[in-house]
C-alpha cells in the first residue's frame, strides 16, 4: 500500500511504514510498524545514549472504509535511556495518549453529531460504544467551552432550572448581549454564583445590568458582588407569582364549595384563568367562564387583578409605573383574599428591583428560551449520568444542536 495514500487518508505519516492487511469479522486491519530513529533523545533528560527496548502494540479505530470498520494494529518501537533508565516509546503522530482512535476518527464522529445524528446513532453506525463517542464529545466541549470568554460582558440573567426531581437543581448565568450561557452552578442558592463572581472580579469586569427572579439569594448575591449594577427583577416572574396566587384562589374557592355542579365548573377553569387570551377557547367555553365570574366574586377580583398586573410595565414614567403599583396593592389588599394579599406585600417590599425595569426596559426573556432549550435537552437525554458533560453540554448549547438519544 502507497505511503502517500495511507498519508492522504488517513493522516500517516512518514514515521510510520505499512506492513500488512488483515480482514477479520467484517473490519479491516492495517498492521502498521514504527520506523526506528537513529538519533533518539530521551524526554525524561535529555540524553542521547538512548537504546532499543522491545515493541509494543496497540488496536487504534480509524475512518471506516465503506461500511467496514477499519483498524490500525499498530508495532510500536520501545527505549531506554542508559543515563536515567526511563522507558519511552516512540510518537504516535495521528493520536494522542492512550486513546483508542485517530485525529481523524475523532474529527469524523464530531462531523456526524454536527449534522444531526444522535450519539446512539453515531456509535451504532461507527460499531463502536456510547461512551467513546460522548467521550470524544466532551473532550472536544471541554477544550472549546470549559472556560468562557466573559471580557466583554456587561448585561447578565440569572435563572434556575430543576435537573430532575428531589429538588436538584441548577443555576445558569446567560450574557443577555449574546444569548450564551457562561456559568453553570450547582444548587439555587448564592453558592451556586460564587465561582463566576471569583471570575468576574479576577478579570475586573464591570456587570452594569443584572437581571433575575425575586429570589432572595440572588439578590444578596448580586448586592454583595456587583453593588453598582442595576438589577431588574423580571416582570415574568412577577407574572408567575400573580398566576400562582391566582390558581390558590380558585382552588380555595373549590374547597369552600358545597354545591358538587359549581365545584366541577370551577375545577375546569384553571387554563382560562391564567391564560393570556380567552380567543383561544370555544364560544360556549368562553360563555360558561364569564357566567363563572359574574357568580363569584373572590374568581372575578383574583382574574382581573391578574388581568391588570401588566399595567405597572405601561406607563409612560417611572413615576407613574410607581403608582400603578401601588394602587395595584391597594385592590389586592381590598379583595381581602389572602393569597393576593401576599403577592401585595412581596410586591411592595421589592418594588425598587422591579421598577427597575423603568431604566432600562430588559427582561429575562433571553434566558426564558435558553431554559426551555434546556428541557428539550434534559427530555432528549433522559437525565445525565455524567455531571460535567451535561455543564459543557449547556456552555456549548448556543453552537452545539448535538442530540444524545
Amino acid at each position: 500500500m502507497e505511503l502517500s495514500f495511507l498519508y492522504h487518508g488517513f493522516g500517516i505519516d512518514r514515521s510510520y511504514h505499512y506492513h500488512a492487511t488483515e480482514y477479520k469479522d467484517n473490519s479491516i486491519i492495517l498492521k502498521l510498524k514504527s520506523i526506528p530513529i537513529k538519533k533518539v533523545t530521551c524526554p525524561h533528560c535529555g540524553c542521547t545514549e538512548v537504546i532499543r527496548y522491545g515493541v509494543i502494540h496497540r488496536m487504534i479505530h480509524n475512518l471506516p472504509i465503506g461500511s467496514k470498520r477499519t483498524f490500525l494494529y499498530l508495532t510500536v518501537q520501545r527505549y531506554q535511556c542508559k543515563a536515567c533508565g526511563k522507558v519511552h516509546q516512540s510518537d504516535i503522530p495521528f493520536t494522542r495518549g492512550n486513546v483508542s482512535y485517530t485525529y481523524r476518527f475523532q474529527r469524523y464522529v464530531l462531523d456526524l453529531l454536527r449534522l444531526g445524528g444522535t450519539i446512539t446513532d453515531v456509535a451504532k453506525h461507527l460499531g463502536v460504544g456510547w461512551d467513546m463517542v460522548k467521550d470524544i464529545h466532551k473532550d472536544y466541549l471541554k477544550k472549546k467551552y470549559s472556560h468562557p470568554d466573559i471580557s466583554k460582558v456587561t448585561k447578565i440573567g440569572i435563572d434556575e432550572f430543576a435537573v430532575r426531581k428531589g429538588h436538584v437543581y441548577k443555576t445558569i448565568v446567560v450574557d443577555l448581549d449574546t444569548g450564551r450561557i457562561i456559568h453553570v452552578g450547582d444548587g439555587k442558592g448564592s453558592d451556586s454564583l460564587t465561582a463566576f463572581w471569583k471570575k468576574v472580579k479576577r478579570n475586573n469586569i464591570k456587570i452594569e445590568l443584572v437581571t433575575s427572579d425575586m429570589s432572595a439569594a440572588y439578590i444578596s448575591s448580586v448586592a454583595q458582588n456587583a453593588p453598582q449594577a442595576k438589577h431588574v427583577y423580571d416582570k415574568f416572574h412577577v407574572v408567575e407569582l400573580v398566576n400562582d396566587a391566582v390558581d390558590k384562589v380558585r382552588r380555595s374557592v373549590w374547597n369552600q364549595e358545597n354545591d358538587i355542579e359549581k365545584r366541577k365548573l370551577i375545577k375546569g377553569t384553571r387554563w382560562m384563568l391564567l391564560s393570556k387570551s380567552l380567543d383561544k377557547f370555544d364560544e360556549e367555553s368562553r360563555k360558561r367562564f364569564d357566567n363563572i365570574l359574574n357568580t363569584n366574586k373572590p374568581l372575578f377580583e383574583a382574574y382581573y387583578l391578574k388581568e391588570d398586573l401588566c399595567q405597572i410595565w405601561m406607563q409612560k414614567s417611572k413615576a407613574e409605573g410607581e403608582e400603578q403599583l401601588e394602587y395595584w396593592c391597594a385592590r389586592a389588599r381590598e379583595s381581602k383574599l389572602t393569597a393576593m394579599i401576599k403577592v401585595a406585600n412581596t410586591l411592595l417590599a421589592k418594588r425598587t428591583g422591579i421598577l427597575a425595569w423603568y431604566d432600562c426596559k430588559m427582561t429575562n426573556a433571553v434566558l426564558e428560551g435558553t431554559n426551555n432549550k434546556v428541557k428539550v435537552l434534559k427530555r432528549k437525554a433522559f437525565g445525565y449520568r455524567d455531571d460535567e458533560y451535561f455543564k459543557l453540554l449547556l456552555l456549548g448549547m448556543k453552537d452545539e444542536t448535538v442530540k444524545t438519544e
